[in-house]
């Protein structure tokens, strides 16, 4: 049997980081939303084990990957130990380390996948707990399109939203390690709760140009104080007609957001010219865009 979908990137509307916990994790505040550039995984069932294979060099394609995490995080809770095995094919399109979230959504797809290519029926709720000892972006991709996080950011609360508009992301063709910008964050006594509030109400109305000029990143400074580039390339988006421009996650790839689909696509044309990874996206607003129905029946809804 094999089955075959696709997985997202995530952009960070809004990230606050307010304090650092006692278990070394710090507290904090996003607002995530899933945009249509994909990964493709490919699940089929062989006799025994479980195998992955990538198209793209310098992917680890042992147990060090989220994916084989995942799988065999499902194997062990579940006791399935004598279930087939499976042979996952990745191809990846997401840039690694570009703060897109691609390897969190290639896990939790892994999740949906395998529970429908073994015939579990687990529902989505035991997944996405399943998914927050992956990491904390996992469970966002098993939540909603649109999401709330708090906590370690794997706190998840669905945001629902009316409409789509256009996202432009740059990679500056250099990963960032997550690790070292917390390591050099400074954090400021400020707060940014009201800020999430009023990211939300504009997100959920579609006020694209109000969205665009309170976009915030509490890690952006750190990022942008190593690598001056990432401001440039969102100055150049704002000059392209963008409402709004930010670096996402810990980086490296900063995104613009833009109310009119042809500004949008003159911006990609005369950004694509040089040797970035450009890439002209939508948000999604439905598992349906990616998933087949039998991945998003068989969990049901949280």
């Amino acid at each position: 049997m094999k089955l075959s979908f696709k997985t997202p990137a995530k952009i960070n509307l809004g990230l606050h980081i307010s304090h650092k916990r006692e278990d070394g994790y710090h507290e904090l505040e996003t607002l995530l939303q899933m945009v249509s550039l994909y990964d493709t995984i490919e699940l089929e069932t062989q006799p025994s084990g479980i195998e992955l294979s990538c198209d793209r060099a310098g992917i680890p394609t042992d147990h060090s990957n989220l994916v084989m995490q995942a799988a065999r995080l499902l194997v062990d809770t579940h006791s399935l130990q004598n279930m087939p095995g499976v042979r996952i094919r990745l191809n990846k399109t997401i840039p690694a380390g570009a703060g897109l979230g691609g390897g969190s959504g290639n896990a939790a797809g892994v999740l949906m996948g395998l529970n429908v290519l073994w015939g579990l029926k687990l529902p989505r709720q035991d997944l996405a707990l399943m998914a927050r000892k992956l990491g904390a972006d996992v469970p966002f991709f098993l939540t909603a399109p649109t999401a709330f996080g708090r906590g370690r950011g794997d706190e998840m609360t669905p945001v629902q939203t009316v409409g789509k508009f256009d996202i432009l992301l740059v990679y500056p063709n250099f990963p960032i390690a997550t690790p070292w910008v917390y390591q050099n964050l400074k954090l400021k006594l400020t707060n940014r709760q009201n800020n999430i509030s009023i990211l939300k109400k504009f997100l959920s109305e579609s006020q694209i140009e109000n969205l665009g000029k309170h976009l915030f990143n509490d890690l952006e400074p750190v990022v942008v104080e190593r690598y001056p580039e990432i401001q440039a390339i969102k100055d150049d988006l704002l000059n392209l007609g963008a409402k709004g421009s930010l670096l996402s996650g810990s980086g490296s790839t900063v995104f613009a957001v833009f109310d009119n689909p042809d500004c949008a696509k003159s911006a990609y044309v005369k950004y694509n010219k040089g040797n970035r990874g450009v890439f002209l996206t939508k948000t999604i607003t439905s598992f349906s865009e990616f998933w087949p129905d039998e991945m998003v029946n068989d969990a049901g809804s949280l």
